[in-house]
């Protein structure tokens, strides 16, 4: 497909968000686990074969789908966290502001809230675009701590594990694990914030000689 539309999307982008609409609405109407590559090629209107050939397999399409969901979940979270000063604050409130739209987002609800959240969460955790989401969150609370050496690349990288392990432990339990958000807020504040402001504040970590 060639061409662009009024939006200046190209043909094979609007075909790309068509297959992803039609991946969703499969989801929210039959379930991950349900979900076959031929239902959603049956719902964007091409043939199986087709849809391999442009996405390489089902799974790639999940974990489209799952990104685009993130990063839109991801531009919320930012204007949601505008209001926020303190990074450990940010760091606090954007992991709970996530844990709950994971849980009321009808996509992530639906990939995350039936008997596929296991193997969703999996998939998720292998997704190198959701580590760039995560990263992208993280590292400008971090930039002073980058700059003057008290945390290295590989700090941040951990730091982003840890929070996407976090989030997808929550993700991949039904309802609220029996948590409410104020228990869930306490537990961070008590367990991982120290960790985190230790991090940064504890001093360079390679100080020069001399």
């Amino acid at each position: 497909m060639t061409g662009t539309d009024a939006d200046g999307q190209s043909a094979a982008d609007v075909e790309r968000e068509a297959t992803l609409d039609a991946a969703a609405a499969c989801y929210l109407r039959l379930g991950v686990a349900k979900t076959t590559a031929a239902d959603i090629a049956r719902e964007v209107g091409f043939s199986r074969a087709t849809l391999y050939r442009r996405f390489g397999s089902h799974e790639a399409v999940f974990l489209a789908v799952l990104t685009r969901e993130s990063e839109a979940m991801a531009t919320e979270a930012h204007a949601h966290l505008a209001g926020f000063d303190d990074p450990a604050e940010q760091v606090i409130e954007g992991m709970l502001f996530s844990i709950s739209q994971i849980r009321s987002r009808p996509v992530h609800a639906a990939v995350f809230g039936s008997d596929s959240a296991a193997w969703a969460a999996g998939q998720a955790f292998q997704e190198e675009a959701l580590r760039l989401i995560g990263d992208a969150g993280v590292r400008p609370l971090l930039a002073p701590a980058l700059a003057d050496g008290t945390l290295s690349e590989d700090d941040v990288a951990d730091l982003v594990d840890w929070i996407l392990r976090i989030l997808l432990s929550f993700a991949a339990v039904p309802g609220d694990g029996g948590r409410t958000s104020d228990e869930i807020r306490r537990q961070l504040t008590r367990w991982f914030l120290p960790a985190f402001t230790g991090l940064v504040d504890s001093g360079p970590a390679h100080p020069s000689p001399g």
